[in-house]
């Protein structure tokens, strides 16, 4: 009896399981870009925390790991997943030298590819902000409005979005 019940439950199982596969791929849910997530998200927070308080060491050395994560990827990507990493690779990229504006500038760019790429990879405990000053969109991984735009001339500066607006 214990025998049959078991065979069962474990068949009733696998049908459940193999039912689940289909819907997940149908969704477009990302499981190469979620295991990516917290790995960009660590280093792009290294970006805007720098940025935030002013500082230029160590933008472009994350920004260059950014990159190296993302391009490592593209060739073992899904025809879902190669445009996200690809466009965080290209933006990161663009993160270099050591001057201020220059390195703030491209942040915009970046921003909004790593929020494509969190959204679609499901990645827990960031939140999108944007400045209308800076016409800019940002991530944290902290509360309170930290903008990595302006610094310390006007560093709460900004809201808490639901998501990129549309263009």
């Amino acid at each position: 009896m214990k025998t049959m019940k078991l065979t069962a439950a474990l068949s009733l199982g696998i049908a459940l399981l193999l039912a689940a596969l289909p819907a997940a791929a149908s969704t477009g849910e990302s499981r190469l870009a979620s295991g990516a997530g917290p790995v960009v998200l660590a280093e792009y927070s290294k970006i805007h925390d720098a940025l935030a308080a002013d500082r230029t060491a160590g933008v472009a050395e994350a920004a260059a790991t950014l990159h190296s994560i993302a391009a490592k990827r593209i060739p073992a990507a899904g025809d879902a997943d190669r445009p996200l990493f690809q466009a965080v690779a290209d933006a990161a990229a663009k993160l270099t030298g050591e001057e201020l504006a220059a390195l703030r500038a491209p942040l915009k760019e970046l921003s909004v590819a790593v929020d494509a790429l969190l959204r679609a990879g499901g990645t827990q405990g960031w939140q999108l902000y944007y400045c209308p000053m800076a016409d800019g969109y940002w991530i944290q991984t902290a509360e309170g409005v930290r903008n990595p735009y302006y610094g310390a001339a006007m560093l709460r500066c900004g809201d808490k979005v639901e998501g990129v607006a549309p263009r």
